[in-house]
């Protein structure tokens, strides 16, 4: 009895905060946070974009992060591509290189869900958060 009474405390207080989680993006997006997802794919967008028509596309190779800004002359103000810097406010990327392409992850960093778009060389952007 006193063991199953402690397993329902435990699952009550290790439970709760997952339960409690409100995501910010799903059946109850805000406008807000819908225009904040909306940066975001513009984003992963942009990345891609930038990835393909640069000059080692043909031959897949491709830029690594701390190389994407320096191929963006005029680069639109609301778009930063600086490692450690937020791509857009609240949105971390993260770009890989593999030898023989790209993949990356553009993170909703205040969404206690995870929500994130992630894209590779084939330029199809996915809709992605962690299972709960």
């Amino acid at each position: 009895m006193r063991s199953s009474a402690l397993a329902l405390v435990c699952l009550v207080v290790f439970a709760s905060p997952a339960l409690a989680q409100q995501c910010l993006h799903g059946a109850s997006e805000t406008p807000e946070q819908a225009s904040r997802r909306r940066d975001a794919l513009s984003a992963a967008r942009l990345v891609n974009t930038l990835q393909a028509t640069q000059p080692g596309a043909a031959e897949r190779r491709y830029l690594k992060h701390e190389d994407l800004g320096g191929s963006t002359p005029g680069l639109p103000v609301q778009f930063k591509l600086v490692p450690g810097e937020h791509i857009v406010p609240g949105w971390k990327l993260a770009l890989d290189l593999t030898p023989r392409g790209y993949w990356f992850s553009i993170e909703d960093t205040t969404d206690p869900c995870g929500f994130r778009y992630i894209s590779n060389e084939q330029g199809l952007i996915f809709l992605a958060e962690p299972l709960r």
